[in-house]
């Protein structure tokens, strides 16, 4: 598979993880990504980021909500032996703020 044709997979998949969690969230949020999916699909993180602990907590503990965001890998046709190891993952900036002075990069790296 192309580099173009899989990285437009992944940004249609964060089109539809925006979409799926603007139904389950109140506050403003956006959706981060990165990796090294060029060398492998597997090296693929996306990072729902929002504001406060207590909604992150709420987004994490939703099965529902895990499941749709996941199944937007099949959807999209992401390469099937890379899915299982995709990460979708939920982060605040109160915990940024907390743990690496509201420095987003630092907190990721």
């Amino acid at each position: 598979m192309s580099d173009l044709l899989l990285k437009q997979k992944i940004l249609d998949i964060k089109q539809d993880i925006e979409y799926i969690v603007s139904q389950y969230s109140s506050e403003k949020f956006w959706i981060d990504w990165y990796g090294a999916y060029d060398i492998n699909p597997r090296f693929l993180v996306f990072w729902i980021c929002i504001r406060t602990d207590h909604l992150k907590s709420k987004l994490i503990s939703n099965g529902e909500l895990m499941s749709n965001l996941r199944n937007l890998l099949e959807k999209h046709d992401y390469p099937a032996q890379a899915r299982q190891f995709v990460s979708i993952g939920f982060e605040s900036q109160e915990t940024v703020d907390r743990e690496s002075k509201g420095n987003w990069y630092y907190h990721f790296k």
